[in-house]
């Protein structure tokens, strides 16, 4: 097959995005992902596959997605390619992939994967490589309103597909006996961060004419990400999806539904009768002194 040409190319965060999604472009019917993402992005997850050797006048991102139509990558499927020159974008991010060894887990079903694409050798086109992953890492958060606790490793929904708990960062690190993935960023992997999240300070994530979108997200509790069933952007398809157990919460962690009641609200409704037997409370002074005949 012919070198690929993007369908569009934009630049975000300083990178080159070309754009050649698989939905548009499968002449040789290779299995695709089904599972929609719409409103349920929960995060992104990093992974390294290893540099190549490609011809003149292509790229290894553009290699990896020519191989990938061409059916030589298997069952994987990512959203982002990502080299030393640019990112080629397989998926729309609307898609769930096939990337994270989790089966119908949140790593496929809620994660926008990138490959970035490097060696062992860690030299100055791996760094670029790197760099290129974290600011494009860094303008996906932003764009969903996650912070840098929302940065997976591959190795993360292994060890929580193993049945592993802890701190993200625990997960996000901690050996698996499958893989361990990004094997050339994980030796850095707080360095790594660190780097997102100066990219995300810098605020050159995203265009400087856009404005935050407000995303209302269901979930059991705000610091609780992976129980997310949805995010949405209005509030009343929120409380739609609402279920027993679960809360809605705004862009910055607030509960706004079902709306918590202070404790004197929660004694005015009891004086009240709306909650107990539903009789109203006679809080008279007749009514609250004791008889104590029967002392």
């Amino acid at each position: 097959m012919a070198i690929l040409r993007p369908d569009t190319t934009t630049t975000l965060n300083g990178v080159k995005i070309n754009e050649y999604l698989l939905t548009k472009h499968n002449p040789n019917h290779i299995n695709m992902p089904s599972v929609s993402m719409e409103s349920k992005v929960i995060g992104v997850t990093v992974h390294n596959t290893d540099w190549i050797s490609v011809a003149s006048g292509t790229t290894p991102a553009e290699q990896y997605t020519r191989a990938t139509v061409n059916g030589n990558m298997k069952d994987v499927r990512v959203h982002y390619y990502v080299d030393n020159v640019c990112v080629w974008q397989n998926l729309p991010l609307s898609l769930s992939g096939w990337h994270a060894a989790d089966g119908s887990g949140n790593g496929n079903r809620k994660t926008i994967a990138i490959e970035c694409i490097m060696s062992s050798a860690y030299n100055s086109t791996d760094k670029k490589s790197e760099d290129n992953c974290a600011r494009l890492a860094a303008a996906l958060l932003k764009k969903y309103g996650l912070d840098i606790n929302h940065l997976y490793t591959h190795t993360h929904w292994l060890n929580v597909r193993d049945g592993k708990s802890g701190t993200v960062d625990y997960l996000n690190t901690t050996r698996n006996p499958y893989k361990m993935c990004p094997a050339y960023i994980l030796t850095h992997w707080a360095e790594f961060k660190k780097k997102v999240q100066a990219y995300m300070n810098a605020g050159s994530s995203t265009p400087a004419t856009s404005s935050p979108k407000q995303l209302y997200r269901v979930r059991k509790s705000w610091s609780d990400a992976k129980s997310q069933i949805g995010a949405f952007s209005s509030l009343e398809n929120a409380k739609k999806a609402c279920k027993a157990g679960y809360a809605v919460f705004d862009s910055n962690g607030k509960q706004v539904y079902p709306t918590k009641k202070s404790i004197g609200e929660v004694a005015r409704e009891v004086i009240q009768g709306k909650w107990g037997c539903g009789c109203p409370v006679d809080t008279s002074r007749k009514a609250r002194s004791t008889d104590r005949s029967d002392s």
